[in-house]
């Protein structure tokens, strides 16, 4: 079913609509949506645009199917002259367009994957049509359709929870409006899960940064800012904390960046950095995502770093140490010692090769 809504707030739900997708019944079906539906898209926008793990997309074309029926239904909305009725009936047909093509697309990935033990969760696809101050957004969710008990009357009964477990795919798309022309140059995705067909095949959209490009953003981004800022005035916290960001980075693994720096620098014991200091560092560190443009959630690609990694320490004339890879506690490893004495400074390296350690008897 398809609703015509005042303005909420701030926000102005244009439309909304609400379709269960059953790729098993070979059906999809529009839901009757309760009267508390308003206030479940609500939570829903402001848990998705919470959420540090979207990944940033842009359509392949303005032509795509999903682009094309959502600038139509802008297209209808914006018409001043015409009956409303008439508008509706036609925003409805772009909705179950769209709604037809994720049924299309998941009962084909269901056939792909069945043999391998695996299944497409099974839910429902919440679309809404919002106007937010000057922007104009076009929300995709596809959310868990459960049965639950009503706790009044002991009645069984389905619905949405807003739980971020229970929101599967999400993707708010950021519409421009001039005059008759409108475009879509942006999206904002989110997927709980390997959903690369809800992207790449439903709604045709490529990433702005793949995850090659995000590894070596995010790492060039690390390093020069540990550089600038600690490396100066605090060198034996800065080889701690750039070597522990690289054993990190060097993992081939879904990151969480903010997890990232929480992990690293929450309970990080400082030898020379002011409590202060660290905290104005992690402020900076969670800032680069925005300022250095990558994505806050991608897998790592450990090649795209390799080089950077390297780090060389000219202790003497002619000796240098060449540090190639993350060194697993470091500090035990290689250390400063200096001669009460004679004042005569030492680094003192751990060997396990005993062919370079006779060499140096």
């Amino acid at each position: 079913m398809i609703e015509y809504l005042k303005e909420d707030g701030h926000m102005d739900y244009l439309f909304k609509s609400v379709h269960k997708i059953d790729y098993d019944a070979e059906s999809f079906v529009e839901v009757e949506m309760q009267p508390n539906f308003d206030h479940f898209v609500t939570e829903l926008l402001t848990n998705i645009n919470e959420n540090v793990v979207n990944r940033a997309y842009e359509p392949s074309s303005q032509s795509t199917q999903v682009v094309t029926d959502i600038r139509n239904i802008f297209s209808f909305i914006e018409i001043e002259d015409i009956e409303p009725e008439e508008m509706m009936d036609r925003v409805k047909e772009y909705a179950d367009d769209i709604a037809q093509r994720l049924f299309d697309k998941e009962k084909l990935k269901q056939e792909q994957i069945y043999r391998m033990g695996q299944n497409v969760k099974k839910g429902s696809l919440i679309q809404a049509a919002i106007k937010n101050g000057d922007n104009y957004e076009y929300l995709l969710a596809k959310v868990e359709h459960s049965a639950f008990v009503d706790d009044s009357d002991f009645s069984f009964k389905s619905g949405f929870s807003s739980e971020q477990k229970k929101i599967w795919k999400t993707c708010i798309f950021n519409c421009r409006i001039e005059d008759e022309d409108i475009s879509i140059d942006e999206a904002k995705v989110y997927v709980s899960n390997s959903g690369k067909y809800w992207a790449d095949d439903f709604l045709e959209l490529k990433e702005l940064s793949t995850d090659a490009q995000n590894t070596k953003r995010a790492f060039s981004a690390i390093d020069s800012l540990l550089s600038r800022e600690v490396k100066k005035s605090a060198p034996g916290d800065y080889t701690v904390i750039r070597n522990t960001f690289v054993g990190y980075m060097k993992r081939e693994q879904q990151l969480d960046y903010n997890e990232m720096i929480s992990t690293i620098l929450d309970d990080y014991q400082a030898d020379s950095l002011s409590q202060d200091s660290l905290d104005e560092l992690k402020n900076k560190l969670m800032e680069l995502p925005d300022k250095r443009k990558f994505d806050r959630s991608f897998t790592v690609v450990p090649k795209e770093i390799r080089a950077k990694v390297r780090q060389l320490y000219k202790v003497n004339d002619g000796i240098e140490i060449k540090v190639n890879d993350f060194v697993q506690d470091i500090k035990q490893k290689i250390s400063a010692e200096e001669d009460v004495v004679t004042g005569t400074k030492y680094i003192r390296i751990m060997t396990n090769n005993e062919d370079v350690y006779q060499q140096f008897r």
